[in-house]
């Protein structure tokens, strides 16, 4: 259902001759904004991401790319930006959508919402790893889209155009069977249904049809047959996100914290923000741990292994 990954990639790359083009800098910025032609709103967007990241930033595309993706690649030794880089997949019929899409995620960093940047799994499902970093990606991707979508559209751009809708009806039914739920532990599977009841749940929400929200209560009525405390879990995530707490740089590390523990998913024990040098030059800076853990919580209540992850979103 998900396929995480520890170490930052390329998009997928269908099979083919590569056919990738790759700009840096001002450069990158130019090209950018031309294929953003005809929508000047976010023309300026791209120039403010130029204006903030600089030569940290790359912009990559080929017809042979299966997704589009924004990745921030940080070195969590020292705590530093390396680079910043969008790749988009070229000449599909919403490529200027897809790119808007990618820097609208990057926006947010500059307004001062801060990256997820170290979880630390439980011991026993230390196995499971990748699979609870690649929850963590598919949260907070959402999370943004939530954030996004409506400044999306004051760009310009159709609401029915901020998503890639997929033409995939999926058997929830099927996957109810005890076959495939004895294959992974409960600590797994629930998040696991967690985030199907969420993803179609919020792409109805930003311009979806009855298609997706159909889906979401199929994911629901199964789901809650293997876990009946799903239907309480879903009611509070709906509440949580009409609440809007996150929304607010500050409140949005505790808030997306106490979102993933809901679901089941471990939590960031760190947080960093990509803020400007006194020479305008964009830099990484680890957040305190008090400015994300609530005061009750205990270093005890984290252990295991700690990861470090690379920003690394992809499927618009």
């Amino acid at each position: 259902m998900i396929s995480p990954s520890l170490k930052p990639q390329k998009a997928a790359v269908s099979l083919g001759k590569s056919t990738e083009h790759t700009f840096h800098g001002a450069e990158a910025q130019q090209e950018i904004s031309k294929r953003l032609s005809g929508f000047p709103h976010a023309q300026q967007l791209s120039r403010e991401i130029y204006d903030f990241y600089g030569d940290y930033l790359y912009f990559a595309e080929s017809r042979n790319f299966t997704s589009n993706i924004f990745s921030i690649l940080l070195d969590h030794q020292a705590i530093a930006l390396k680079s910043v880089e969008i790749q988009l997949q070229s000449g599909t019929d919403r490529a200027a959508e897809a790119l808007a899409h990618e820097l609208l995620h990057l926006h947010l960093f500059i307004l001062g919402f801060p990256l997820g940047e170290m979880i630390q799994i439980p011991f026993p499902s230390i196995h499971y790893a990748q699979e609870f970093i690649g929850m963590c990606h598919w949260v907070l991707n959402l999370v943004q889209h939530e954030m996004n979508y409506q400044n999306f559209i004051a760009l310009g751009f159709d609401k029915n155009h901020f998503l890639v809708r997929s033409q995939e009806v999926i058997n929830y039914r099927e996957r109810f069977s005890p076959e495939l739920h004895n294959r992974v532990p409960t600590q797994v599977e629930f998040p696991r249904w967690c985030i199907e009841y969420l993803r179609h749940f919020l792409a109805a929400r930003h311009g979806g049809d009855g298609d997706s929200l159909d889906q979401a209560q199929d994911a629901l009525f199964w789901g809650s047959r293997l876990y009946p405390r799903l239907r309480m879990v879903t009611a509070e995530i709906r509440e949580w996100f009409e609440v809007g707490l996150f929304k607010e740089p500050a409140k949005y590390p505790s808030q997306v914290n106490f979102l993933l523990e809901l679901m089941g998913i471990p939590k960031f024990t760190g947080w960093a923000r990509i803020e400007l040098s006194l020479k305008k030059k964009p830099m990484a800076v680890r957040l305190e741990p008090r400015l994300f853990l609530p005061s009750e919580w205990g270093e005890s209540d984290f252990w295991g292994t700690p990861f470090g992850i690379q920003w690394f979103q992809r499927g618009t």
